[in-house]
């Protein structure tokens, strides 16, 4: 009964209320917390930190736990997903997204195998699609293995993240690209490419924010 609660709290507009009610449910969200109309499954545990913000049309499916570090934002319309049937230790079906993270709109997230997103890292532009589970030829069995975002790691529009790929601090992944599965990008490199290797060094003022949002 407190899932099904739980899950039409969240389609409530954002409000004050509305976050009172989500705590008084069991949710951690904070007060100055953004939450959007969105359906979540409500046996999820969620916690949304200070000034978070979680847009509108989002659907969460099936997750374990979801965790929107102070100051991050997910966009609109993201798609974010359990693959039914699948057993699920506390590492798997999990999104974590840590403080100033981004995530914009309109993309495709498996959680199975679990999302990793540290401080100011982002998923960027619309229509990525995020894997973390695979079946493995050879044994004929699912594979479950998480994505991971180091800090201020970034991704760009219309990517394919397959599973098991971690990009490191300061990485970026150029619009179009396609990650191996399992695949590691080193520190401070742009990578580009189906499937993506390494083409120079990259900084900039990006890479030294002090908040999630960008101004003109």
């Amino acid at each position: 009964m407190i899932a099904l609660l739980r899950t039409a709290l969240w389609l409530l507009p954002p409000s004050g209320l509305k976050n009172r009610l989500l705590r008084w449910c069991g949710h951690d969200v904070a007060r100055t917390a953004r939450a959007g109309i969105c359906l979540v499954d409500g046996r999820s545990a969620v916690r949304i930190g200070e000034g978070a913000v979680v847009g509108h049309g989002n659907a969460f499916r099936g997750l374990r736990r979801l965790e929107v570090g102070a100051g991050a934002i997910v966009g609109q319309l993201n798609w974010w997903t359990v693959a039914p049937g699948l057993r699920l230790d506390d590492e798997h079906g999990a999104v974590v997204l840590g403080e100033h993270a981004v995530v914009t709109n309109r993309h495709y997230i498996d959680c199975s195998g679990g999302l990793a997103l540290a401080d100011f890292a982002t998923l960027g532009g619309v229509r990525c699609t995020v894997l973390t589970h695979s079946v493995d030829l050879t044994t004929g069995r699912q594979t479950l293995s998480p994505v991971v975002l180091e800090h201020q790691a970034f991704i760009s529009t219309n990517c394919v993240v397959m599973a098991g790929t971690r990009l490191a601090e300061r990485a970026v992944l150029a619009a179009g690209s396609v990650t191996a599965l399992g695949g590691r990008y080193e520190r401070h490199t742009l990578y580009g490419g189906v499937p993506a290797k390494p083409i120079r060094p990259i900084d900039g003022a990006y890479f030294h924010r002090t908040e999630a949002r960008i101004g003109q």
